[in-house]
């Protein structure tokens, strides 16, 4: 986590600051400048306060951020989970259907094969007649 910080206030900016905006020279040991040290104590004082304040709440929105991805990869599989049965039935389903097809196509090929047979007999038996017995 970087650290927020800010140039730091120091006590001869301000003394450049109030010559430069007022045209006024303080010394060093003006007491007005007690005020700088006091402001710059609060500056780092909330300065490291926001700093643990951020740690904190980096670290509860983490936690926010894990159970939520959890939720998230729990929900995922479970619609995957429904979409791929889903998906498995309608295959299923397919194959039935398709099964059905192929049932109904094998038993019409052995119908013809039959009736291929049989009319292959009548032909050879005409075939023979012919031959045995003349036209």
């Amino acid at each position: 986590m970087p650290k927020i910080t800010h140039s730091p206030l120091t006590i001869q900016k301000v003394r450049d600051l109030i010559t430069e905006k007022h045209n006024t020279l303080l010394d060093e040991n003006d007491p007005i400048l007690m005020l700088v040290t006091m402001h710059r104590a609060f500056l780092d004082e909330f300065e490291l306060m926001l700093n643990q304040q951020t740690t904190v709440a980096e670290e509860h929105m983490n936690e926010h951020v894990k159970a939520f991805a959890t939720e998230v990869r729990k929900s995922t599989n479970i619609l995957l989970s429904k979409a791929v049965k889903a998906n498995v039935e309608n295959c299923i389903a397919e194959i039935g259907q398709h099964q059905e097809v192929m049932s109904n196509f094998l038993s019409t090929i052995k119908t013809w094969s039959l009736f291929a047979g049989i009319m292959l007999i009548l032909s050879i038996a005409t075939t023979l007649s012919v031959l045995v017995w003349g036209s």
